[in-house]
C-alpha cells in the first residue's frame, strides 16, 4: 500500500474467515465496482440536456453556476465517492496478499 490506511484492516487467522474467502469476496467488490464504473461512463452525460433549466440559457451558458455546471459538479461528487470506495477495497486486498 501506498498511502497509510487509517482504518482497520482483516487479519488473516485461524478463527476467522479464510484469506481465500477474504480475497474472492474483495475481489467480487471491484469487480463490481468496475461494472459500475463502465455503466457511469456509457451513460450519456451532456451539456444539451440541461441548458432548458436554465433562466436564460444563451446568457447562463457563459456562467459557472448553469444547470450542467451543478449537475455535473453533482455527478464529480458521486464519482469521488465511487473512487473512495475503490481504494478502500483496493487496500484489503493489497493488505491481504501481504499476510
Amino acid at each position: 500500500m501506498t498511502e497509510e490506511v487509517t482504518y482497520p484492516l482483516p487479519t488473516v487467522h485461524l478463527n476467522g474467515t479464510g484469506k481465500k474467502m477474504l480475497l474472492e469476496g474483495n475481489l467480487k467488490i471491484l469487480g463490481a465496482i468496475n461494472d459500475l464504473k463502465e455503466a457511469i461512463n456509457d451513460c450519456v452525460f451532456h451539456g444539451r440536456d440541461y441548458y432548458v433549466q436554465d433562466n436564460d440559457p444563451a446568457m447562463d451558458a457563459f456562467n459557472d453556476d448553469n444547470a450542467f455546471s451543478r449537475a455535473y459538479n453533482e455527478r464529480q461528487k458521486h464519482l469521488q465517492g465511487i473512487a473512495d470506495m475503490e481504494r478502500y477495497f483496493i487496500n484489503h486486498v493489497e493488505h491481504l496478499i501481504e499476510q
